[in-house]
C-alpha cells in the first residue's frame, strides 16, 4: 500500500513498501531512519529548556537514532504519519532549523533551494551565513567541500567575514605553524588550507594570501611560498572550477611576489613559470580551471 502526502510543490512524502521516503521535486531524496526522540520520563524535566533537536540529541546520547528497542515495533502508517506531521510544522514555522536535526535540515534546504524554492533558498543562505560567520576553520572547510558558499555571492560573504576575518587570519598561519613546523608534516591538511586560501582570494578578493604570509614565521616562510606555488601549479587539487585568466593572473601575481621575496627560489620559480606559461593555453575567461 503506497501514501502519498504534499507538503508543498517542492515536498512531498510517500510510504512506499512501508518504508517513508522523502520527494524533494518529485526525486527521491532520502529514506526515513528515525522519527521521534526517546525521552526517558525521569529525563523530561531537564529538556526543557533545550533549544534545537541537535541540543536534545547530543543531550540524549544520539537518543534520536536507533535507541528504540530491537523489539519495539512501530506501524509504517503511523510512523509515515508522523514524519508528515514532522515536516509540515517545519514548513509551517519557515524551515526552522530548530525543529529538525541540523544534517536533514541543511541537506533537505539546499535540494529546495536547487528546486527553486524561494523561501528554502532564503534560510539556507541565512544558515551558510550564520555558519561562515563563526570563523572557523572546519566550518569554511565543511561549506567549500560542499560547495554551499555558491549560494552567497561575494558582497554576501565579505559582508559576513568582515567581523571574523581577523580570527580567520589567525587560524590559519596557527594551524600553517603547527603543520609546518612538525617533522611529520600531513601535506593532506596542508592543502585543505591552501584550498582556503585560494577560495578566499580568487573567489572573493579577500588577499588572504598576504595576510598570512606576513604574519608567517620566518623559519617557514620559504617552505610555504614553495609549496603554495606547486600546489597552484597542479590544476588536479582544485575541487572547483575557476575562470582561467582570473587563476593565471593570481598566480603570475604570486609568483612575482615570491621572486622578489625569496631570490634564492628563482631557479625554481623560473622553471614552474616555463611550465606554467603555455601560449597555447587560451586565456579566454569561458576557460575554467579545475576539476569540478
Amino acid at each position: 500500500m503506497m501514501l502519498f502526502f504534499k507538503i508543498n510543490d517542492y515536498l512531498s512524502l510517500k510510504l512506499e513498501n512501508g518504508l517513508t521516503n522523502i520527494y524533494i521535486d518529485e526525486d527521491l531524496f532520502i529514506q526515513c531512519k528515525y522519527l521521534l526522540l526517546n525521552i526517558p520520563q525521569q529525563e523530561i524535566e531537564s529538556v526543557n529548556n533545550i533549544k534545537s533537536i541537535d541540543e536534545a540529541a547530543k543531550f540524549l546520547n544520539n537518543s534520536l537514532e536507533g535507541s528504540m528497542p530491537k523489539n519495539f515495533y512501530l506501524d509504517p502508517k503511523v510512523e509515515f504519519w508522523g514524519h508528515c506531521s514532522n515536516l509540515q510544522a517545519w514548513y509551517e514555522e519557515g524551515y526552522d532549523v530548530r525543529l529538525i536535526h541540523s544534517n536533514l535540515a541543511f541537506s533537505l534546504l539546499k535540494k529546495l533551494a536547487e528546486a527553486g524554492d524561494k523561501e528554502a533558498k532564503k534560510v539556507f543562505k541565512e544558515e551558510i551565513a550564520k555558519k561562515l560567520e563563526t570563523g572557523h576553520l572546519k566550518t569554511i572547510q565543511f561549506l567549500m567541500a560542499n560547495q554551499y558558499l555558491d549560494f552567497l555571492n561575494q558582497k554576501e560573504i565579505s559582508c559576513v567575514l568582515e567581523q571574523s576575518l581577523s580570527n580567520l587570519f589567525t587560524q590559519l598561519v596557527q594551524n600553517l605553524e603547527i603543520l609546518f613546523q612538525s617533522p611529520f608534516k600531513n601535506y593532506f591538511k596542508v592543502r585543505s588550507l591552501f584550498e582556503i586560501i585560494l577560495l578566499l582570494d580568487l573567489k572573493h578578493g579577500m588577499n588572504t594570501f598576504y595576510h598570512v604570509f606576513k604574519e608567517l614565521s620566518n623559519s617557514i616562510k620559504k617552505e610555504f611560498a614553495t609549496r603554495f606555488i606547486l600546489y597552484l601549479n597542479y590544476k588536479e587539487i582544485l575541487g572547483y572550477k575557476l575562470p582561467y585568466r582570473k587563476f593565471f593572473l593570481f598566480f603570475e601575481k604570486i609568483l612575482k611576489y615570491i621572486y622578489l621575496e625569496y631570490p634564492e627560489l628563482r631557479d625554481f620559480l623560473n622553471l614552474i613559470e616555463t611550465g606554467y606559461l603555455d601560449g597555447n593555453i587560451s586565456l579566454d575567461d569561458r576557460f575554467l580551471y579545475g576539476t569540478t
